[in-house]
């Protein structure tokens, strides 16, 4: 057996295990790493090596709290922890044995660490392959940035996100980007790996997608006009166009179609920055959807029958044209200060 069969086989019975189970695995496996880390630091950079250590920590505090966050269920709360919480482990154990899932070998929920480009590193990549996934048939694919403080397992976990995968037949990538706040200096990350799954799938070059979430929504006109020839569209979520970017992304991605959405109550984004980013880019003749929850608040999950119309009219290439009365406001000039976590 391959070391990326073993790991996937590894991070499957992880999925299977008891929370407490679970617990413990974080737990041991934290002592491990925690003494380790120095060894660990020069395969996976110095930057980010501790934070790898928090996440097992936090983890395990999760999985021992039995209170649920507002806009969760207690079933989808569960299982967002505890699958967040078993690509953390996935990802502590391949850094701690340095057998390395290569992104071939995901299918279904996947942790794997991709070489960077840039300094030789191995950077964290949450993978999701729908098991309708074929080699004979070319994918759509989505990168999605995730939010701050937010890693990259975590935004995958969401519930309800893989469901769109599988409807769609969609492969998500989600890059950590060494947790770096906006992806600035980090977007080669993003694009190392995009072009991993270019190697490890049959991808549709028509339709390789880049979203984000929360600081991803601000950081995807970041990351897009770097290399704009690979997006055939964009969605942001919970986020913003700034005006310093402005200039740049009409340059890059005038003829990019964009997918803005926003929830009415959302008190970390307020929903003027997404709706400003959405009649902006209309009165600049740039071909934009606007997507409004009523009562959808900063959390994912509470924003998920827009993100479902939104993520089929994307992969469709459909454009639903914002109303002509949508109010224009000026584009903010900073992210503002999150008070909540996503």
């Amino acid at each position: 057996m391959t070391r990326g069969a073993l790991v996937t086989v590894a991070l499957t019975l992880l999925l299977g295990s008891s929370a407490d189970g679970l617990r413990v695995s974080l737990l041991e496996t934290s002592k491990a790493y925690y003494a380790t880390m120095g060894s660990i630091a020069h395969v996976a950079g110095s930057d980010t090596t501790y934070d790898y250590y928090e996440r097992l920590r936090d983890d395990a505090d999760a999985l021992a709290d039995a209170s649920v966050p507002t806009g969760y269920t207690a079933e989808q709360w569960s299982d967002f922890v505890r699958r967040g919480a078993t690509l953390d482990l996935s990802l502590a154990q391949q850094l701690l044995s340095g057998r390395f899932a290569p992104p071939s070998s995901v299918r279904e929920l996947g942790e794997t660490l991709v070489k960077s480009s840039r300094d030789g590193t191995m950077q964290p990549v949450a993978m999701y392959v729908p098991p309708s996934y074929e080699p004979s048939r070319a994918a759509p694919l989505i990168v999605l940035l995730h939010g701050h403080p937010q890693p990259e397992s975590e935004v995958i976990a969401t519930p309800g996100l893989t469901r769109l995968a599988d409807e769609t037949g969609t492969i998500l990538v989600v890059p950590w980007g060494r947790g770096y706040y906006n992806f600035r200096g980090s977007s080669q990350d993003v694009y190392d790996a995009l072009e991993a799954a270019q190697r490890a799938f049959r991808i549709d070059p028509r339709k390789q997608f880049l979203a984000g979430y929360s600081m991803g929504g601000f950081s995807v006109f970041e990351v897009a006009p770097l290399h704009p020839a690979q997006w055939a569209g964009v969605m942001s979520i919970a986020g913003s166009l700034l005006g310093s970017d402005a200039r740049r992304v009409m340059t890059t991605l005038a003829k990019t179609p964009f997918y803005i959405l926003t929830g009415s109550r959302d008190e970390s984004i307020p929903t003027q920055f997404p709706t400003s980013t959405a009649a902006y880019l209309m009165n600049q003749g740039v071909s934009v959807s606007f997507y409004s929850q009523a009562g959808g608040t900063h959390r994912l999950v509470t924003l998920l029958p827009i993100l479902s119309q939104a993520w089929h009219d994307m992969l469709a290439g459909i454009v639903r044209t914002p109303p002509p009365n949508l109010s224009m406001i000026q584009l903010p000039a900073t992210i503002p200060p999150t008070t909540m976590k996503p």
